[in-house]
């Protein structure tokens, strides 16, 4: 059978051909992407809720450990050193013997003083009356306590008075070692011029002068002591030994012939800290610090100490940290940084850290909503080192995908991994 197709029919049905082949194709692609679609892939993901909170960040100020209290202990007379009792990183306590001066002179001088005393007192004996000599006797007797007492008193109130000067001691030791110390200066006065009275009552010069020299021979037998006490050298604090510049042989006096203890309790970091800062802080205030030589290892330190003025320089306030050293890790002159608060947000929305995605400048969160990826845009605040601030389109509680988003789109299909 034939068929007479003009030119026009011709045209037309090959349009209408094309037309079929285009629905076919039509059809057939909308079908795979169903079936595509319908075998779409659930991705396994993990989320944390939004939420409503707080973000204080920090600033670190480097510095170094220094001992809160450091002592360089030296001799008070010159002498050759007989014996060095301790070393360095040796720990010492207040009152214990360092190193010792050749005291074979010193005692010398002590028992000439005594047998002086001796020969003073034998000589008033000799001067005196009986009757009156027992009152000299008693008052002489009497004197010596007083003497002896007073100073007691006096080396105890120097003593006091130096370990309060390097912060060992509180200042009521000091005020308590002085009424003392005023006590005894009035009873020895008071003996004084009670053997004085005596004295004038028996008349002769003679034992007047005896006296007087009995009186002489006792200060110098005092004198005599203290030099030989001063001749054993003795820590004022409890501390370690971090420096020792003495040996035996060598003459130790004025500047040469040291020990250098520290108080190893305790350590302060000294820092500088802008205006802006120093208003945030105050004493008493805990902060962490990080120490190099431990790894960074954190302990915390407390604000010691705050500049009223600021420097002229560079307007910087002066702050001193100090940090325990309870478990003994820590050395002088370890490197150390500071953390002090530099700026804090309250009542704001906050996200972990990992949950945010940045694409072309652009700050992202995906958020799991009804068994759907959802992409949203956010702008971002301040952070630390576990969350940041958010805001936009979200609101607390909203589940932010925190784990498997890299490799995700939205609209994909996910499932909440407990």
């Amino acid at each position: 059978m034939k068929f007479n197709i003009n030119g026009l029919n011709k045209k037309k049905l090959i349009v209408g051909v094309a037309l079929i082949l285009v629905v076919v194709s039509c059809v057939s692609i909308f079908g795979k992407n169903k079936k595509a679609e319908g075998k779409q892939e659930v991705k396994n993901v993990k989320v944390e809720k939004v939420a409503a909170g707080s973000i204080s960040t920090e600033l670190e100020y480097a510095s170094k450990l220094n001992p809160t209290q450091e002592v360089t202990v030296l001799p008070k007379a010159g002498g050759k050193v007989a014996s060095v009792n301790v070393d360095i990183g040796d720990k010492v306590t207040a009152g214990q013997v360092l190193f010792t001066l050749d005291a074979a002179q010193l005692q010398a001088q002590l028992q000439s003083q005594q047998a002086a005393l001796a020969a003073s007192n034998a000589n008033l004996a000799k001067t005196s009356d009986s009757g009156l000599q027992q009152q000299i006797t008693a008052a002489e007797q009497s004197l010596q306590k007083s003497q002896i007492a007073y100073n007691d008193a006096q080396n105890n109130y120097d003593k006091m008075q130096k370990l309060y000067a390097s912060g060992a001691i509180a200042k009521q030791d000091v005020d308590n070692a002085k009424v003392k110390y005023d006590n005894c200066s009035a009873d020895l006065k008071a003996a004084q011029d009670n053997l004085n009275l005596i004295v004038q009552k028996s008349g002769p010069q003679s034992t007047q002068a005896a006296a007087a020299q009995v009186a002489q021979s006792q200060a110098g037998v005092n004198a005599a002591q203290i030099q030989l006490n001063d001749a054993s050298i003795t820590s004022p604090i409890n501390g370690v030994v971090s420096a020792k510049d003495v040996k035996v042989g060598q003459i130790a006096g004025g500047q040469s012939g040291s020990v250098t203890i520290i108080d190893s309790s305790s350590f302060t970091a000294e820092i500088s800290v802008p205006d802006k800062v120093v208003g945030k802080i105050q004493i008493g205030q805990s902060v962490q610090v990080s120490v190099s030589a431990l790894e960074n290892k954190k302990v915390t330190g407390v604000i010691d100490k705050i500049s009223p003025n600021s420097s002229s320089k560079d307007n910087s306030y002066t702050v001193k940290v100090k940090v325990s050293n309870s478990t003994g890790e820590l050395k002088a002159g370890m490197f150390a940084k500071v953390s002090l608060p530099s700026e804090k947000k309250d009542n704001i929305l906050t996200v972990p850290n990992e949950a945010l995605k940045i694409e072309n400048n652009v700050n992202y969160l995906y958020l799991a909503d009804n068994g759907k990826v959802k992409k949203l845009s956010v702008d971002v605040g301040i952070s630390d080192e576990k969350v940041t601030e958010v805001t936009g389109n979200i609101k607390a509680g909203a589940d932010v995908i925190v784990e498997g988003q890299n490799l995700l789109s939205n609209g994909d299909k996910i499932n909440i991994a407990k």
